[in-house]
This record gives C-alpha cells, structure tokens and sequence, in this order.
C-alpha cells in the first residue's frame, strides 16, 4: 500500500529520534549532534489594476541543531534570521509586523525550541513547536509554545493509530487600546486538545478536538462599550477531522473545522468565534500518467467558518500563506472569524507536469464567492488563473516560480521568484 500522506507529527518524531541522518554527526558516546541549515531569497512584484506596481525582496537563513541522547532525550533548536530589504510586504508571523513602512526589522528569533522524550512508541514534547493539522486546512506551519504527548500503537499490515494530548497556552495581546481605555482587558487563553491519526489500508487520517478557555473579560463587555474589539477568543469547541483515500491512481482528501461556540447573547458574542461556523473541502486527483496528475477541489464555509491561512487553494493570491512565512503575493483571505451570514464558496482544478527530473510545473484555475466579508456587508468574486514551475538544480538547490491572476474585486496580477538551499 502506498502512502501518499503522513501526519506532521509522526513524521517529525521519526525524524527527532533517529540518528541516521546524513547531517548527523556523533559527538561522544550516546551523544549525536543533528545539524543543518536552509535558507531562501524570494522577489515579488505586484501589479493592481489602477495602481502602481509593489514589489520587494524577503531573505531567511535559519540554523538547525539538535542534540540526541541514546536515552531516548533531545534537545532540539532552530534560530531564523531575517533581512528586511526595502519594499518586503511582511505581516504579523514570524516574519515582522508591518508592510513597506521602511521600518527595520531585522533580527535573529528562535524558530523551534524544545525537549522530547522519543522511545517505546511514546513521544513526549515541551517547548516551541510548529502546529500544523489538516493538509493547511485547519492550521499550517505555526509556532506554539506547548506541552504534547503522543503514544502509537502498531496495527497490522504496517498500519498505526496515534494518540495525542496537547496543551498550550496563548498570551492575551494588546490589542484595543483607546485614550479612554488604555489597558489590555483580554485574558490569556488555555488550548486543551485530543487528537487521533492513523492510517488503515487505503486511508489516512486524523481526528482533532480542541477546547479555547480563556477569561471573563474575554467577552464582550458592556462596561467599557468594546463588546467586539480585538481578538478576544474564548469558551469555544474546534473539532477537525480529515482524511485521505487512496484507490489505485485515483485519490480522494478531505477535511472539515466545526466551531461550537459556548457564548450565548447573554453573555454577549466574543470577537472571534462568537458563533457556530463550519467549513470543509473535498479534493479529487488522478494520475492520469506517471508524469501527469489531474485535481479538483470545492471549498466552502458557513457562518465565518475557520480556515486556514495557510491553506493550498490553488492560487497564490489566495490564502496560501501560512502564519509563519507569510506569502508576499497573498493578497485575499478566503475564511471567516466567526461572523453569521459570512459565507463562502471556491471550486478549482489544477494540472501538474512532472515534465523532467528538474522540472515541475502546475497550472490552475478557478473561481470564488464570499458573502459578508468578515462580517461586513461587502461581498467579493474573482475567477483566478496561476501558474508555478520549479527546477530542481541540485539535491539541495532548487528555483521556483509563481504567477497568478484574478479579476473582479482582487483584480491582481503578482509574480514571486524564489532561490531555496537546504541542508538538512
């Protein structure tokens, strides 16, 4: 049986534990030093339709070492560093917060920091790690400071189920402040969570749920007339689940976010999250040919229905462009906060060309409808047209390329160039 997709954490834990890479080196007896590094120089420019061109440069270079005890114990580390070349169009993440200001804001910040407990079939994790949960659909390629635990149990016919605990703990932000109200009157928020993967015969997939627990002031508060201000999140249920079919040459993904909400108009809406919403997707593809691959997919959501930033759409105007490196050529943001009423439809088709053993190369079009941005009463369509194609120049070398194009209310046409090393 062929696996065509593996979960982020299984694959991580493997990766953490074992000592065999080719970037692993020993130190002394029981001691192995895991070390690599990767970095990237991406271009981009964009062109309005009734404004002048924006473009810009982003550079990151990050250090990758971890250090691995025959115990079963590793101390694992990633530092980043950014350059801030004129014109980048940077955004909250990791990368900076402000878009062509001429603000400088280079630095150095740990990416990835923490211990882990990896034997037995037992992985135990606390410090800085990325998040990631559903094919981008749920979360994508972010940074939690976090307890985990995980436990997998050996199935036959080289199948597994996982069990996984989390916990983190997200810190309020200041976020609304007035002459009139100064202080920063949200809460920290608590994130527990349970979750399964797996994979048996054909399928692979996963099951989350998530609980936000936070304080009172939270909610929206008739005392100082903010009752939606910020990103004041709280008492609300994320349930996620998702899955990938594989039959033959064909295969069939999938994925959903419920958000039940425990507020109530008594308690007055939350900024975020406030309400019941739903989104889901549904992507066939076949491999029409060893070097061909045919896919199409629906999107929706219901009711500001959660979905990723990071999410593949098919566009790199839309989403794609995940917390921790933003996409400078995002330019729409296809998911909802909660609001009622704000719904949204995308339906996509992509080729991709496995052309050489150098060249790849994709191209996709599609269209899309949301209703209420964002719980406003603006409404936005566009049919979107992208092309990418990258060369793999050597085992740690390769360049891409992206263009994409979208009419109506985008009305965008955006080119991004990348130069990518890595070592790891």
């Amino acid at each position: 049986m062929k696996r065509n997709t593996l979960n982020y954490f299984i694959v991580t834990a493997l990766l953490a534990s074992s000592a065999s890479h080719a970037s692993t080196h020993q130190v002394s007896d029981g001691v192995n030093l895991d070390f690599g590094m990767d970095a990237y120089i991406r271009s981009h420019a964009i062109k309005p339709s009734e404004s002048s061109t924006e473009n810009g440069f982003t550079s990151r270079v990050r250090v990758k070492a971890n250090l691995l005890l025959d115990d079963g114990w590793s101390i694992n580390t990633r530092w980043q560093a950014y350059y801030d070349w004129a014109g980048d169009r940077r955004h909250s993440g990791g990368e900076g917060s402000n878009f062509t200001d001429g603000v400088n804001n280079d630095g150095i910040s740990l990416d990835l920091g923490f211990i882990q407990y990896s034997q037995n079939n037992l992985l135990l994790r606390a410090g800085r790690q990325r998040a990631d949960w559903a094919y981008g659909f749920n979360i994508e390629n972010d940074r939690r400071d976090r307890l985990l635990a995980m436990k997998t149990y050996s199935l036959n016919d080289g199948d597994h189920i996982s069990l996984i605990g989390i916990y983190d703990l997200r810190f309020a932000e200041s976020e609304y402040v007035t002459p009139s109200h100064p202080q920063d009157f949200y809460d920290d928020v608590h994130m527990y969570a349970l979750a399964a993967v797996g994979n048996y015969s054909r399928w692979d997939w996963g099951m989350l749920w998530a609980y936000f627990d936070g304080g009172s002031n939270n909610i929206g508060n008739p005392d100082i007339n903010a009752p939606q201000a910020g990103y004041g999140i709280d008492y609300f249920h994320n349930i996620s689940p998702y899955f990938t079919g594989t039959f033959g040459d064909f295969a069939l993904k999938g994925a959903m976010n419920i958000i039940l909400s425990d507020s109530t108009e008594k308690n007055g809406y939350h900024t975020t999250w406030g309400s019941n919403g739903y989104a889901g997707f549904l992507e066939g593809s076949y491999q029409l040919t060893s070097s061909v691959k045919l896919q199409a997919q629906g999107v929706g959501f219901i009711d500001g229905g959660l979905l990723g930033r990071g999410f593949d759409t098919y566009s790199g105007l839309i989403n794609n462009s995940d917390r921790n490196n933003p996409s400078p050529i995002s330019r729409q943001f296809f998911g909802g906060l909660g609001h009622e009423d704000n719904n949204g439809q995308l339906y996509a088709t992509r080729i991709g060309w496995q052309a050489s053993d150098k060249w790849n190369i994709k191209v996709a079009a599609g269209h899309m409808n949301i209703d209420n941005n964002l719980g406003t009463t603006e409404n936005i369509q566009a049919t979107f047209i992208d092309f990418s194609g990258q060369y793999q120049w050597s085992q740690y070398t390769d360049f891409e390329f992206r263009t994409g194009w979208a009419n109506e209310d985008i009305d965008d046409t955006a080119v991004m160039a990348l130069i990518n090393i890595q070592f790891d």
